[in-house]
This record gives C-alpha cells, structure tokens and sequence, in this order.
C-alpha cells in the first residue's frame, strides 16, 4: 500500500475548513495531478489524472465518494483509479488497473484562527499499478504534497503549511 500522509496547519478557522473540505468540488480541485473533473453528486466527483514517470505521461480516471462525516471534525473518502488508455498500452498493466482508494480527513481546532488538518491517502494497488505508485511516489512526493498544500491554500483564501510530515 502506498500512503500520503501529513499534518498541516491552515490559518481559518475550523467551521470554515471544514466548508471547504466538505464540499465535493473543492475537494475535486484540491486533487495533485487533476486535469479535469466532473462532480457526479454532492458526494462523488470523477477524476481525469496526469502525471509523469520519466518522460513517460500516464494518464488514470478516479470516482471518489465521500462515505462517512462526523460533526465537523471527520471525513472519509473512498474510491477507485483505474488506468487511462495511454497507462494501459503497457503490457500487464491493461489487466492490473484498478486501485483502491480510502482517504481520511481529520480537523482539530487549535485557535479560532487556526486549524490542524491530518490527511492520510492510502492507494491500494496490485502488480504493476503497485510499482508505477511507488515509483512515482518515491520520485514525485515532494512535488505532489507540495502541489496540493498550494491547492488547499487557494482553496482556502489564505496561508497552510506542513506542520510534521509522516514516513510512508
């Protein structure tokens, strides 16, 4: 299992983070690597991804749900990527596709002001996806978390940093 897992701290207060990150489409543009999306349901939204191994793009397709909220301090995500058509021309790939996804959100209140937000993304690959992740991660993580603390900033109107960063 490949894990993305940090703990930042944004400056509003937790009503309004928790707005944020309880609406699908903000959540949606929050997404490292989205190049387009589609908000199936208040609850669900579906993913075009790019990213790059090397030279290579690899394109994959994701539909996330959020399935669980408590209060305004807890939310779960689940869903599944599956390879795109140019990540499936490579050989066991096209019969190893899909990946299962569990995110969760936790928010805790530091002042009125100030919010801590953990996130942990699990992605729960097989085979080759399992590889091209980890090597993908391995290469990329700084970029990716760093792209979508920027998201999350913008997202949010105002300042977010990482407070502690987790191993994987």
């Amino acid at each position: 299992m490949t894990t993305l897992e940090n703990i930042l701290i944004a400056e509003k207060g937790i009503d309004e983070v928790w707005g944020f990150f309880n609406d699908i489409n903000s959540v949606a543009v929050c997404v490292p690597t989205m190049v387009k999306y589609e908000i199936i349901d208040e609850d669900t939204v579906y993913c075009d991804l790019r990213i790059r191994l090397g030279l290579i793009p690899l394109d994959s397709k994701a539909r996330v749900t959020i399935t669980e909220r408590q209060g305004n301090r807890h939310l779960e995500a689940r869903g599944e990527t599956e390879a795109g058509e140019t990540l499936k021309k490579f050989g066991k790939i096209a019969t190893e596709t899909v990946t299962k996804l569990h995110i969760i959100l936790d928010l805790e209140e530091i002042s009125p002001n100030k919010t801590r937000i953990h996130y942990c993304i699990n992605a729960d690959a097989v085979g080759q996806m399992k590889r091209i992740y980890e090597a993908i991660i391995k290469g990329q993580r700084a970029k990716i978390e760093t792209q979508f603390v920027e998201n999350v900033e913008k997202g949010l109107g105002t300042k977010v940093v990482f407070e502690k960063a987790e191993a994987a």
